[in-house]
């Protein structure tokens, strides 16, 4: 047999391979599944006690249809129907239209089977059956106004192999974000390995008397979870990548939403599993029931997450796990980091009256709390290290503010972390070119009038007419200096002058220059 491509048989399909020990679905054949369904007394028991069986199928099957019930012939029609399925499926794939569901060549007749079933329990049978989604998932039916639409013109034409497949789609699906979902992946191992975790921890319940399927009350962890438990059995694929189909197929409302589960993500999870695999799972215990919040949805949507910030009496993560999660999913540079930790080591050390107060969230939303790490950054930090930790956008120029949570995380944890902070590191310029040139017009200066200006721009006596003044000096030697430039330099889309941020690099790369000129005198002394 082969993967159709369909997200529901393929399920069912991957379920079946499972159940009867074959460890992918091209090992199954019809005998396989004639050994596995034997009198099918197991398989009907199965979708009795399975809550989801009715949200895959609705009440209209026979299995769970309210009049066959009040005369004891459920099982007796439903499992006389799956019988001939069996029988018809062994002679699919010559001849006839093609399955709308999975392109397999059949002359299946629904109604023909159906009114045997019923015939033989001594029931009515009615004059045409219609498939529809009491048996196939999403399924219209023009035998039912409010179900007509999916189908259109026709009734839908599915292959006796599909719907005997399809029951057992049940055992292989889990509740997420209120919805059932369903796996498929590029990887078919990894789709296999997936799906038949989920078959043995549904059959678990099943065995506990727990008739819940996973993922009930789990939020997005319960996929977390299971792409940690995955990954601590196989290897990740490079490039790999997974799909939720999310389907609900009760009511008024059926529908089906796809998710993607991108191979970055895959990645991440499989390489921070054997490392973090505990630490990730109690935020999973703990963490917001609105998904947006969740570290799953998080890591698939390459946001931050709340739970890395140490928070009342939350610690956080660990430095190791907060550095990974900024590099792989937020992009953060090594070098950008190693800025955040120097830097925030260099305020708690000066700063020991205030740790209280500095360890707070709130703190750097505060303009006096980012003032005073300005400060430090001035005197601690080399113009590659900000450039690193603060890159710069332009027009308006300003500093991509993702460097206030890493000094955020740094300022607010109490784990320890013992790792040595590198020097150096990838460095990757982003500063505005004139700003450097601005500030090497005073390389040559006496230090003492570098010193003066500094003074005057931490005061903020410093501002457009200073910078106006040096733009139209500099203006006078290089052409690219001109009016339209200066637009571009100080202004905002809109014609707004912006000049905090870059008055505040040039007093940086200023601040640099004077630490480098009274070290060359200090060694000429």
């Amino acid at each position: 047999m082969q993967l159709t491509g369909n997200p529901f048989v393929d399920t069912g399909l991957m379920v079946l391979a499972d159940l009867a020990g074959k460890p992918r679905v091209t090992d199954l054949s019809v005998s396989d599944l004639r050994d596995l369904f034997a009198d099918g007394e197991q398989l009907a028991r199965d979708n009795q006690n399975l809550r989801c069986f009715t949200m895959v199928f609705g009440t209209n099957g026979p299995l769970t249809q309210p009049a066959y019930r009040k005369m004891g012939k459920n099982k007796e029609v439903y499992l006389s129907i799956l019988k001939q399925f069996l029988e018809f499926a062994a002679e699919e794939g010559h001849a006839g239209r093609r399955c709308d569901l999975t392109g397999i060549e059949t002359k299946f007749d629904f109604q023909t089977i159906c009114a045997k079933a019923l015939g033989d329990a001594g029931l009515p049978v009615p004059e045409k059956k219609f498939l529809g989604r009491d048996w196939v998932p999403l399924g219209g039916s023009l035998g039912n106004d409010a179900q007509a639409l999916p189908v259109a013109s026709r009734p839908l034409h599915v292959s006796a192999l599909a719907l005997f497949v399809l029951q057992y789609l049940p055992q292989g699906v889990f509740l997420h974000k209120g919805k059932l979902a369903c796996v498929q992946s590029t990887d078919e191992a990894m789709a296999q390995a997936w799906v038949s975790d989920i078959v043995q921890r549904n059959r678990d319940r099943l065995s506990a008397g727990n008739a819940e399927i996973l993922g009930k009350g789990g939020g997005t962890g319960a996929v977390l979870d299971l792409l940690m438990r995955l990954f601590e059995e196989i290897t990740y694929t490079p490039g790999a990548e997974a799909e939720l189909w999310l389907f609900s197929n009760s009511g008024t409302g059926a529908d089906c939403d796809r998710e993607t589960i991108p191979d970055w993500a895959l990645k991440f999870i499989y390489e921070a599993t054997p490392r973090f695999g505990s630490e990730i799972r109690k935020f999973i215990a703990t963490e917001s029931k609105d998904s947006r919040q969740q570290l799953f949805e998080c890591i698939r949507a390459k946001r931050d997450y709340p739970g890395l910030y140490p928070y009342k009496k939350q610690e956080g993560a660990s430095a190791e796990f907060y550095d990974l999660y900024q590099r792989e999913i937020r992009g953060a540079s090594t070098a950008g980091l190693n800025a955040a930790k120097k830097l925030a080591r260099s305020v708690l050390k000066s700063e020991g009256k205030r740790l209280k107060e500095i360890r707070k969230p709130e703190f750097l939303r505060s303009v006096a709390g980012r003032n005073l790490v300005r400060k430090y950054i001035v005197a601690g930090l080399s113009s590659g290290e900000y450039d690193a930790l603060f890159p710069s956008e332009y027009h308006p120029i300003r500093a991509n503010p993702a460097g206030w949570d890493y000094l955020r995380y740094y300022l607010g944890t109490q784990q320890e972390d013992r790792r040595p902070i590198m020097a150096g590191g990838d460095f990757v310029k982003t500063t505005h070119p004139k700003i450097i040139r601005i500030a090497e017009t005073y390389r040559g200066v006496e230090p003492r009038r570098i010193k003066n200006l500094l003074d005057r721009m931490a005061q903020r006596k410093i501002g457009v007419r200073w910078l106006q003044d040096k733009f139209c000096r500099l203006a006078e030697e290089h052409g690219d200096w001109n009016l339209g430039t200066w637009d571009e330099f100080v202004c905002d889309e809109e014609g707004k002058v912006m000049t905090y941020e870059l008055l505040f690099q040039i007093r940086l790369y200023l601040s640099n220059l004077y630490r480098e000129v009274t070290a060359n005198k200090g060694e000429a002394a």
